[in-house]
């Protein structure tokens, strides 16, 4: 577990928030509650889903902050930033919302990485928090719920009945922002069957392969012997770009079966 003291304290806040929980539902086994009416009844369903709900948001938020520590991920971020497309620089731990399926939002710290670069005042400069990513948390969403989002966004017929839905079991967000998650969601879903089926390698037997290049800006020529014209330069003769690339091709383990350039 990590010496930041936040993060200490935020444990140990965890931990009470929990048990401070589970005492309310301890006292409602308890004492049990006469209801004589259907709203009296609704009313208790409620609030036993409301604190059942809040409960598993707080055992959510421990174990993520957990895992979030750990070694293990700690590895994997590591290994994320390493391999990201542009340089990443650690920012920091900091403080972040998520929300969860349950409705309610958990505090997490977590490291956050940015761009390269000098920093201005209160300015933060794009990057990501490299272990919410590994953990499938973006917009601040845990999985299960931007997967219910999108759902709802799919299934009903506007975006404002998926909204009136959410906010009877306890979810809050705006139209704006349930349009964003699903957007994105719908997005990385479309991604994610072509990354599984990409395989990458070093052979390309058996393959047909497509280079493409554009040789506007490109002077490639070679010095032609005999001698120099009028204003003293060097003849040349103009090199066939396509022919040195299948010169270079040449060591690869098969030929390639097209070329386009």
């Amino acid at each position: 577990m990590t010496s930041d003291p936040g993060v200490t304290r935020q444990d140990s806040d965890y931990a009470s928030q929990i048990q401070a929980t589970l005492d309310e539902l301890q006292h409602m086994q308890e004492a049990p509650r006469v209801v004589t009416t259907p709203e009296e009844l609704d009313t208790l369903e409620r609030d036993i889903r409301r604190r059942t709900d809040r409960l598993s948001s707080l055992l959510l938020g421990l174990h993520l902050q957990h895992s979030l520590d750990s070694e293990e991920l700690k590895v994997e971020q590591d290994l994320l930033v390493s391999q990201w497309p542009k340089p990443l620089k650690n920012d920091g731990r900091v403080q972040v919302w998520v929300r969860t399926v349950g409705g309610h939002d958990v505090p997490v710290w977590v490291t956050y990485y940015r761009r390269q670069g000098q920093r201005r005042a209160g300015k933060r400069y794009a990057g990501l928090y490299a272990g919410l990513v590994l953990l499938g948390v973006y917009d601040r969403c845990t999985p299960a719920l931007a997967a219910e989002i999108s759902l709802l966004a799919a299934m009903l017929g506007s975006l404002e009945e998926a909204h009136d839905v959410l906010a009877q079991r306890g979810v809050e967000l705006d139209i704006k922002t349930l349009r964003l998650i699903a957007y994105r969601y719908a997005a990385r879903a479309r991604v994610e069957p072509q990354i599984e089926s990409t395989e990458l390698d070093d052979n390309v037997s058996g393959r047909r392969v497509v280079i493409s290049t554009d040789g506007g800006r490109l002077r490639l020529r070679e010095t032609k012997r005999g001698p120099k014209t009028k204003k003293g330069r060097r003849r040349y003769t103009g090199v066939d770009l396509a022919a040195s690339l299948w010169t270079h091709l040449g060591t690869c383990s098969s030929t390639p079966s097209f070329l386009a350039i």
